[in-house]
């Protein structure tokens, strides 16, 4: 159904009157109560391989709303979340409870996103990512496929994965960020390595190697320089302080 500028599918199961009418719901569409979803947000966009068949089709009369909503599975979007302008949400994504975007968000198809988490301006999640509960996902962070980030997960702005050793190569390598961990901004984190559990990675570190649960590393490449409980005792005391 056509609404101004906007769609809203017919097929979408809509528990939300909190949705602008200039907004895209493709598909099988599903999204909670008191979501909400601002001017120009496309949900359930559909894959690549879709599109593309378009320029197979003949038709003239071809409404792209009507393509679009016909191709798509739709996309999950939860309780009480906001999803801010210009974000995309491919289809076969979900998204759960209490979820926040940025403006001018990517996600592709096939990523979950946990209860709680922000997804800052400008960031994308390419395919099959998974983030945690309670992750901040700052501004201009790429992730690309074969990534997973843990619960309670910080990472700064410009945050960099990589996930193939040899590009263009068709083996992409599975990078795993585990629960409670920091990562600072402008750090790069090279392919098939492992963020464990509580680390801290200072900024502008780049990490060639697995990090050890609840150490902090930094540097190019990244070594340790301290514990994750001395790094707690320095942030009390910066915070305590007057300056």
């Amino acid at each position: 159904m056509n609404t101004k500028d906007g769609y809203s599918s017919k097929r979408a199961e809509i528990d939300s009157k909190l949705i602008s009418p200039n907004s895209c719901i493709y598909g099988e569409a599903k999204v909670g109560y008191n979501a909400i979803i601002d001017p120009f947000v496309i949900i359930g966009y559909p894959i690549r391989a879709k599109i593309k068949e378009i320029l197979q089709n003949e038709s003239k009369e071809l409404d792209l709303h009507d393509y679009y909503d016909q191709k798509s599975s739709g996309a999950i979007i939860g309780k009480h979340n906001h999803i801010r302008s210009f974000t995309t949400i491919y289809e076969m994504s979900t998204l759960e409870d209490e979820v926040e975007t940025g403006n001018n968000v990517l996600i592709r198809e096939k990523c979950h996103i946990g209860a709680g988490s922000i997804i800052g301006s400008g960031s994308i999640l390419d395919s099959g990512v998974i983030i945690g509960k309670k992750a901040r996902i700052q501004s201009n962070n790429f992730i690309p496929p074969k990534i997973s980030i843990g619960d309670d997960v910080f990472l700064g702005p410009n945050v960099v994965f990589a996930n193939d050793r040899y590009p263009v190569s068709t083996k992409l390598i599975e990078t795993k960020v585990e629960n409670n961990v920091r990562i600072g901004i402008g750090s790069i984190l090279l392919p098939g390595i492992t963020i464990k559990q509580g680390a801290v990675i200072a900024a502008g570190s780049l990490v060639t190697k697995d990090v050890q649960e609840f150490s902090v590393v930094k540097g190019s490449p990244a070594t340790v320089i301290m514990t994750r409980e001395e790094y707690d005792e320095k942030k009390k005391s910066y915070e305590d302080s007057e300056y």
